[in-house]
């Protein structure tokens, strides 16, 4: 290349990078930075529930926050009463509510009262669909219990107790908990009793950023509450909570991992080029790598997540690769060869392994996470601009670098000498990591399995346990969704659910389920005329046996959800219905102890207008049908450069080369075998990133052009500063990121070995 278009070359590339600075105080403005963790999570796409709905419950159901509250022996209520009000003065909830006061026990029963010929439960509705006899035989069995309290004037008011069924009925439905003195209250088996509050947040739970500041809140709140009151007890539950733990274990360990990378990969730097020059070269290149990476990756999504930018250290190892390969030749052959000259000889591998390297992030973008997909399109444009700053810039920049031998040289010509000459390591290397990836992978097993990926700590499962052993409500995140064109429609289709939820729990495939008990306008009909056709008969029946009852008023009570949302009957059901702006309905079934999701699916296909959530199992069955995808995607990759070894190389030697890239994928694979790792979804993301820095190093061998001696310096300076990033992830508490330090690890550090597999045999009888 002529020193000339060089220049310009070089001049151009410092006006792309200006107009990079500016489009980036262009874009910072009309871009955020997302802290949600939701946003890293694949988009679900429930086929038989409208996104809207499924958002919304979704939304709304994250934010929700439950807490038991345990007094010391002999306290009573007070204790509760305490914790509520610390709970209300916090600014980051919203609608905590604790128990029911006189006032709205007066307004609950006087709603119930006004509406109850329109509110029948479903018990009363069979007694009454038997006949006559059923429901008075009820009535009197209430009226001369000794413990049912039936007063003269309920008796005159409601002669079919009607109200007093409801009552019953929804005490069945509170899960063995009881009022006392308005709170709704469990009793455990050591005799404690426990009092519940619940509440929402004003922020999402996944906004990193308020999630923070609430846990530290409701935590020093927590302390000063169990400080006041010895002996009190609190359980907590809410996606916060998880939330909060993903994120700081997320954090703290890429955060502690990236600065022991980066203090790493520079101590290596200065170490083996003694001088601070390439160490300024590295930061300007991974510099304005970054700022592509920011860049494009706000032009293209309008937005950059916070992990996106923790996760971009990672690219940190490889754009000073670009760097390193360039200095290393200047360093070994400054004297001989000028700037231009070394450039033109490292071109070829250079822009191969930049090629390929960019490739193999560019595939993440199949990937269905957002995260990882903003980091393809950062590391593919950071990578593009740090080699291309390399190409344009360092042959000025590296003039003042100091020249001598590589360090040590005479390791180096000895391990490639082994290789050129010695059969033990030609080929007993490559057949002992075969035999070592044979035996990993005869170990290793496949899970999709979500949960999974991130352990809970074990006081948080401990809290879970308890609070579903005490409520009878679980956290496992399985609903159905009944939804409707408006509120009518799906009332009447959650009608026609209900009785097949009845028989799937008397069969075992679920353990119990809550839906709202708001009968339809054309319920509300039929029992009405169910009512006026029998309570003329139940009358006389009671006056026969001895009972005085005045003639039940049996007008129409209508009650639409309009009416029953806005009064206090609905508190604790209104987070089950949603209605949009366009009219258009749906109403959750939370269901608890599902030992057959499949039925659950199928008993929701066989109902119009309903879907069936198992978010875990959507996820993890996202996962595999990703996984499998992968591994083609791998498959045919592998292909496509065995075909460019071939075109290039030609036989043998084309196949030769394809050994260190199919073993050290194999090698990162069996890594999991021998570790203990399952193989997932991340495990094969991981794969696609050895396979695209793995053969950088065997294409720097190919390189007629290049020096082995001088290759395998650079190669070396390679694999440990990626080593020093991606290989210090295998020390993340989170199993996913592990797993992927792991594979990485494993399959680049076997690619650095056999690299040397691509140089010619020396032949017998020839000097060096």
């Amino acid at each position: 290349m002529r020193p000339e278009l060089h220049r310009k070359l070089a001049q151009s590339w410092l006006l792309i990078i200006a107009l990079l600075v500016a489009a980036l105080f262009w874009l910072l403005p009309r871009s955020q930075i997302n802290s949600s963790v939701l946003a890293l999570l694949p988009q679900q796409q429930t086929a038989d529930v409208p996104q809207a709905f499924s958002d919304g419950f979704t939304q709304r159901l994250d934010r929700q926050l439950m807490w038991l509250v345990s007094p010391p022996p002999g306290a009573g209520v007070k204790p509760a009463d305490d914790w509520l009000r610390q709970l209300q003065t916090l600014p980051e909830l919203s609608q905590v509510a604790g128990p029911m006061d006189e006032q709205r026990q007066q307004e609950w029963g006087a709603f119930f009262y006004k509406h109850r010929n329109a509110l029948l439960d479903d018990a009363t509705r069979q007694r009454l669909k038997s006949g006559a006899d059923a429901q008075s035989q009820w009535i009197l069995g209430q009226i001369y219990s000794a413990f049912a309290g039936v007063s003269g004037k309920e008796l005159t008011h409601d002669p079919l107790l009607l109200v007093r069924a409801s009552q019953m009925a929804q005490q069945q439905n509170s899960a063995g908990m009881t009022l006392d003195q308005g709170w709704l209250m469990a009793r455990d088996k050591n005799g404690r009793n426990w009092y519940l509050l619940h509440g929402e947040l004003k922020a999402s739970s996944y906004d990193i950023t308020s999630v923070k500041q609430t846990v530290a809140a409701l935590s020093a709140a927590k302390d000063a509450f169990e400080a006041r009151w010895p002996g009190a007890k609190v359980l907590e539950r809410g996606t916060i909570f998880y939330s909060n733990y993903a994120s700081q274990q997320a954090e703290h360990d890429l955060s502690t991992i990236g600065i022991a990378s980066v203090i790493g990969v520079f101590a290596l730097i200065l170490l083996m080029f003694r001088s601070v020059l390439p160490l300024l070269l590295s930061l300007l290149s991974i510099a304005i790598g970054a700022l592509s990476g920011t860049v494009f990756t706000l032009w293209v999504f309008g937005e950059i997540h916070v992990m996106t930018l923790v996760l971009s250290t990672s690219i940190v190892g490889i754009s000073a690769d670009y760097t390193l390969y360039f200095l290393t030749e200047r360093r070994v052959h400054g004297e001989v060869n000028s700037p231009l000259e070394s450039l033109k000889k490292l071109f070829p591998a250079l822009s191969v392994a930049l090629l390929t390297t960019v490739a193999a992030y560019l595939m993440l973008l199949i990937a269905p996470f957002p995260g990882l997909q903003q980091l393809a399109v950062f590391a593919a444009a950071g990578l593009s601009a740090a080699c291309i700053t390399v190409m344009c810039w360092y042959p000025y920049l590296s003039k003042r670098l100091p020249v001598g031998p590589t360090p040590g040289l005479a390791i180096i010509m000895r391990w490639l000498l082994a290789w050129r000459s010695r059969q033990a390591v030609r080929f007993g290397l490559p057949l002992l990591i075969l035999v070592l990836v044979v035996a990993g992978i005869s170990q290793l097993k496949i899970n999709d399995d979500i949960a999974d990926l991130q352990s809970l700590p074990a006081d948080l499962r401990q809290q879970e346990q308890q609070i579903a052993a005490l409520t009878g409500q679980t956290n496992d995140q399985k609903w159905l969704v009944v939804y409707g064109d408006n509120a009518e429609q799906t009332l009447q289709r959650l009608e026609a659910l209900r009785p097949k939820l009845v028989r799937a729990k008397e069969k075992g495939v679920i353990d119990g389920f809550r839906a709202l008990n708001l009968p339809s306008q054309a319920q509300q009909q039929r029992d009405l005329s169910l009512l006026r056709q029998r309570a003329p008969q139940i009358i006389a029946q009671l006056q026969q046996a001895g009972v005085t009852v005045a003639i039940p008023d049996l007008t129409a009570q209508t009650v639409d959800v309009s009416l029953w949302i806005n009064s206090v009957v609905s508190e604790g059901w209104r987070l089950l219905w949603l209605t949009l702006p366009d009219g258009h309905s749906a109403t959750l079934i939370p269901v608890n102890g599902v030992h057959d999701s499949a039925a659950m699916a199928a008993l929701a296909i066989s109902t119009p207008g309903t879907g069936w959530i198992d978010r875990k199992t959507e996820f993890s069955s996202l996962f595999s049908q990703y996984r499998v995808y992968l591994t083609y995607l791998l498959a045919l990759a592998v292909a496509v450069i065995a075909a460019i070894y071939l075109w290039r190389f030609r036989l043998p030697h084309g196949l030769i080369c394809l050994v260190p890239t199919l073993l050290s994928l194999g090698m990162g694979v069996a890594a999991l075998g021998f570790s203990g790792h399952n193989l997932n979804l991340f495990s094969l993301l991981a794969l696609i990133l050895v396979l695209g820095i793995g053969i950088n190093y065997t294409l720097f061998f190919t390189n007629p052009r290049g020096t082995p001696t001088t290759s395998m310096f650079a190669i070396f300076m390679a694999v440990v500063t990626t080593l020093l990033t991606f290989g210090m992830l295998v020390f993340s508490s989170t199993q996913a990121i592990s797993s992927f330090g792991i594979v990485l690890s494993a399959g680049i550090l076997t690619a650095f070995l056999l690299s040397p597999l691509t140089l010619p045999v020396k032949k017998r009888g020839r000097k060096k």
